[in-house]
């Protein structure tokens, strides 16, 4: 409901200030660790995300954000437990996650610089899906089967942060590298254990 009010507000300041300058923006990342015994376990991470950043001054503008993120850990060794007559030969687990943000972004160089560092903070609603799937043989038949544990949905208010950094390319079109983190409820030491690093463009509209 927040989030609906803000956008509502943040429409009609729009068109309050027509002559805003309007840039939007566009990146990703990907990330892929292998590890275990014989390396054949994997996380792999895929990021998606865009905003709308409306200048209504020479340097600070309203920000509209998105962000998927895709995480699936494949783990590929054998737990055995005696007691069950069981064992575990494998799992994975598969995160997604969508946040949506509104917030400020305060850039500390003119539109015109060849590098152009910002900072954005603000209001984020994040929605968050887990499960886990395990392979599971029986020691006693010798036959494996797929265990699906219950998909857990989680919801989270939280402050978004974000340093990024533009390179101008031409007069409209820039790279950006970025660093994001959410901090669940004032929850500052969280900060430092959702960072997510993209790179990606923005266009001046």
């Amino acid at each position: 409901m927040r989030l609906k009010i803000s956008t509502i507000l943040l429409t009609l300041l729009l068109s309050l200030n027509s002559y805003a300058m309007i840039e939007l923006g566009m990146d990703f990342s990907y990330d892929k660790d292998v590890f275990g015994t014989n390396r054949d376990s994997k996380n792999t991470s895929r990021t998606w995300s865009g905003s709308i950043a409306t200048y209504l001054w020479q340097y600070t503008a309203l920000e509209i954000n998105y962000m998927e993120n895709s995480d699936k850990t494949v783990i590929n060794e054998t737990v055995t437990y005696d007691d069950l007559d069981i064992s575990i030969l494998g799992q994975q687990t598969n995160i997604e996650t969508k946040s949506y943000g509104l917030g400020l972004r305060q850039s500390f160089a003119s539109r015109k610089a060849l590098i152009q560092p910002s900072i954005s903070l603000g209001y984020a609603r994040t929605f968050k899906r887990t499960q886990t799937n395990y392979t599971v043989r029986s020691d006693i038949s010798g036959n494996s089967f797929t265990s699906v544990s219950p998909e857990i949905k989680q919801r989270q208010d939280s402050m978004f942060g974000t340093f990024s950094l533009k390179f101008r390319l031409t007069q409209r079109l820039s790279l950006r590298g970025s660093i994001q983190t959410y901090i669940r409820a004032f929850d500052w030491n969280s900060a430092k254990d959702d960072l997510r690093y993209t790179a990606g463009f923005t266009w001046l509209l």
